[in-house]
């Protein structure tokens, strides 16, 4: 069982706390080039280097804490503890004038030109005064001497090409008295405690009003079993499935115990993670009711860089933006100001407090994260390996608790994430992006002709297994990588150089997928619908790249309406069959739903003609004529929902009829929606034909009478496709099965998410028609969920009688159909 992590002191790392209260200058996106992880790795390679070098006096990585009493300004309020700890890269021993002298050695790796620098960066300077504190303090040393020693760092081609020279190494030395290296730190220690106060304040005053705090209403049926559930997987540290139908209140459900665990020191932050970040406005509205009733729990939502930028194409330097010139300067207060006066925390929020202390809202909201107790954002930022919030993650904390919300999306997500391709093309029109230097266009061209080979050898598609991806592709994109990150460097602050950065950060995030590469992966080469040639590094099953960061988490909740077949996503999500997963049943009454199955409808190609469209057409139009009231009807392709529409609009314009189109804007969504939710409904039906899996059949909340019947046309079958029959390949290859996996599963989940737009709350009534005859084969029909249990099977030439029946037992009115 995991540790409980509430801790009466506040404790961070010396980087953490000198980067913070030091930090100051503009955002300029300009300076990207080598990616930090590339970066920390070829410093950590000098630092080695280095200490390998030095003589019997040094020694190096020696770990070092300490702990600052603070005085809070408030009057009666305890004092508090600030506990710093780190590793100083170096303590060098020797003999001056007759006794032992100590120096704090810190050695920083950096591209720019050593030779030109006058002094060591402020923050650098602040981490070894720190660790010389420390030292000095342990050992009750009168003085002791600081080093900063700077390394050009260079690529692993260019340090081939001589030897680790003098010149590369560039130090500053300073030697400081007892007092001086105290007050100096101290001053870092004060700029750090109105944080550690205002953090131990939160914590204590979170964490009681946590004690003891009752639902916010009567539990919904299956509501409490959901909590409990949730709770005792946080209190053991493992993860939870929860199959959670609309309706039980899913998100209440999980949230309530995961705030009453945090109380109780079972974590310090829950991350609430969806698809899309429009779906946690009612984690927002429960959020509002519960601090309503005395709850101290802090909230933020998270809104992605380019929706939150004021400015159009949210270009980030001091030269074309006002809010990066000088962020780092005014961040701080902006922070300060923010968490001491507001709680929960909207994009709206950020936005004014952003303007009001002129910094860039995206950065100012992911500093004010590390404030706040629950974080809604996107599951990119916990689980992708190039955007995920690197400020949490990769320490291994296990302090997080990850609600993860539609948790059946996650899988081709991930899968989203895991990937990366390489295209021929890509590279061969890269040439034009660098006349400069002809050592980058060597070696594009090198990698051209490898890509060259590849593609004459492929008859459509090539299939690799992980560890015979052809290595010369690997060595020549490599070369090349390295080439551009030491041109970016070069180039830094030239504005004309993102389509270069864009370039390279793809072929960088190959080449980082290839090195992550193993149990789950089957890379392919291949044509795309424009004739170009690419490699694919194609993650199927992602459960092994999802776990490093599941790691991370002391626990966590997969819950979604539709998590059917459970162990499909536990394969894929976790890839371990025995977590716990628990089924909770439908909270309404059965009664209030006919569910007709029909047993003469297909949506097979062999069957996709004039007569079959010609039914379904005749067969929605009588569904829509039984009742006035709002349908839609989902179909398994924009050409076969255009092919039914045609067949609709010749019968009786007696019904309203909308069409999703292809590409729709946010405000053409929002004008399709608002026909259904509108007050004047008319006298005639409305009906809107959708796609399965589309905008309109996961995510939006229909009640009442705007939604009263729901048909989905076909199985939800993904189309057959390359990537499909990868799939299929694989999971037959692993011994399960491959024709479930990769197609019968994920298009029964667009079926069960489609259906799912009717019945939302407990006084909704309406009729779903599965209108597909292989929903009655044994394979789909045991995907069924418990609450389809009571389905009927119909003709099309007999469904409407059912369909009349029920809506006059329901005592809600029906029309007379025409004869």
């Amino acid at each position: 069982m995991k540790q409980k992590c509430s801790d009466p002191i506040i404790s961070l790392s010396v980087r953490e706390l000198v980067e913070w209260v030091l930090r100051d200058g503009d955002i300029d996106n300009r300076a990207a080039g080598i990616p930090e992880e590339t970066a920390m790795l070829l410093g950590a390679s000098v630092h080695r280097k280095l200490q390998r070098e030095q003589a019997g006096t040094y020694t190096a990585e020696v770990p070092l804490s300490f702990s600052f009493p603070l005085e809070s300004d408030r009057e009666g309020e305890d004092p508090a503890v600030l506990q710093v700890s780190g590793r100083a890269d170096g303590v060098i021993r020797e003999v001056k004038e007759d006794r032992e002298f100590v120096t704090i050695d810190e050695i920083k790796g950096v591209f720019r030109d050593i030779a030109a620098m006058e002094e060591p960066e402020k923050v650098h300077l602040a981490q070894a005064e720190m660790y010389a504190f420390m030292t000095a303090e342990a050992e009750d040393l009168s003085e002791i001497g600081v080093q900063m020693t700077y390394v050009q760092l260079e690529t692993e081609e260019e340090r081939s090409r001589h030897p680790f020279r003098p010149e590369d190494v560039r130090r500053f030395t300073k030697t400081y008295s007892r007092s001086e290296i105290r007050e100096t730190v101290l001053s870092y220690v004060e700029g750090y405690r109105r944080w550690a106060f205002f953090t131990l304040r939160h914590r204590s005053e979170r964490n009681a009003s946590a004690d003891g705090f009752s639902f916010p209403f009567s539990y919904r049926p299956g509501q409490k079993t959901m909590v409990s559930n949730t709770y005792r997987a946080i209190e053991s540290g493992t993860h939870l499935f929860l199959q959670a139908p609309t309706g039980i209140g899913k998100t209440l459900g999980v949230l309530y115990p995961a705030i009453r665990a945090v109380g109780a020191g079972l974590g310090e932050k829950i991350f609430y993670l969806t698809a899309k970040t429009l779906t946690g406005t009612v984690l927002e509205d429960g959020m509002r009711i519960m601090t309503g009733k005395g709850l101290r729990f802090s909230f933020i939502k998270i809104t992605a860089k380019e929706k939150a930028c004021p400015y159009d194409g949210g270009i980030c330097d001091p030269v074309h933006c006002d809010r990066a010139k000088g962020h780092y300067s005014r961040v701080n207060d902006a922070i300060y100001d923010l968490i001491t006066a507001e709680s929960l925390i909207s994009a709206e929020t950020v936005s004014e407090y952003a303007e009001k202390h002129s910094v860039c809202p995206y950065e100012f909201s992911l500093d004010v994260s590390m404030f706040v107790d629950v974080i809604l954002c996107d599951y990119n930022y916990v689980f992708d390996p190039r955007v995920y919030f690197r400020r949490y993650f990769g320490t291994g904390s296990g302090k997080y608790l990850f609600l993860i919300d539609e948790a059946h999306n996650l899988v081709d997500r991930a899968r989203e994430m895991y990937s990366a391709v390489l295209v021929k093309e890509d590279v061969l029109a890269a040439k034009k992006l660098f006349p400069d230097d002809k050592g980058v266009v060597r070696k594009l061209e090198s990698l051209n002709r490898v890509m060259l080979e590849l593609k004459r050898e492929c008859e459509g598609e090539t299939v690799f297994e992980p560890e015979t991806v052809p290595s010369a592709l690997i060595y020549q994109a490599d070369r090349l990588r390295e080439a551009i990150s030491s041109y970016l460097e070069r180039h830094r602050l030239r504005e004309e150089a993102e389509e270069k950065r864009t370039f390279f950060f793809k072929l960088y995030t190959f080449l980082e997928t290839f090195d992550a590469m193993g149990q789950g992966y089957l890379p392919y080469a291949s044509f795309d619908e424009e004739g170009r040639f690419f490699v694919k590094l194609f993650c199927i099953d992602p459960a092994e790249r999802l776990k490093e960061r599941l790691e991370e988490a002391r626990s966590a909740i997969f819950f979604s309406a539709t998590l059917l077949p459970v162990n499909y996503y536990k394969s894929l999500l976790t890839g371990n069959q025995d977590e716990n997963a628990v089924y909770l049943d439908s909270p309404f009454d059965p009664e209030n739903r006919r569910i007709l199955v029909f047993r003469d409808v297909s949506s097979k190609y062999t069957r996709r003609n004039d007569a079959e469209f010609e039914k379904i057409a005749f067969c929605l139009h009588a569904f829509a004529k039984e009742k006035t009231g709002h349908y839609l009807a989902f179909f398994p392709s924009y050409k076969f929902l255009e092919s039914v529409s045609e067949k609709m609009e010749a019968l009786p314009d007696d019904i309203r009829i909308l069409k999703q189109r292809q590409g729709m804007t946010e405000e053409e969504r929002l004008t399709f929606l608002r026909e259904f939710t509108g007050e004047d409904s008319g006298d005639r039906s409305l009906i809107g034909l959708t796609v399965s899996g589309g905008i309109f059949s996961e995510g939006i909340d229909l009640k009442g009478d705007a939604l009263i019947g729901v048909a989905v046309v076909g199985t939800g079958l993904p189309l057959v496709s390359r990537e499909r029959e990868l799939m299929k390949r694989y999971f037959d290859s692993v011994g399960g099965s491959g024709f479930d996996f990769a197609y019968r599963f994920p298009g029964f989940n667009k079926v069960m998410q489609a259906a799912g737009r009717l019945i939302r709350t407990m006084d909704d009534r309406g009729v779903i028609l599965l209108m597909d005859e292989r929903f009655l084969q044994s394979g789909n029909r045991a995907l069924f969920p418990r609450e389809w249990a009571s389905f009927e099977t119909v003709r099309s030439d007999s469904f409407c009688g059912p369909v009349r029946e029920f809506w006059s037992r329901s005592g809600i009115g029906e029309n007379t159909p025409e004869t």
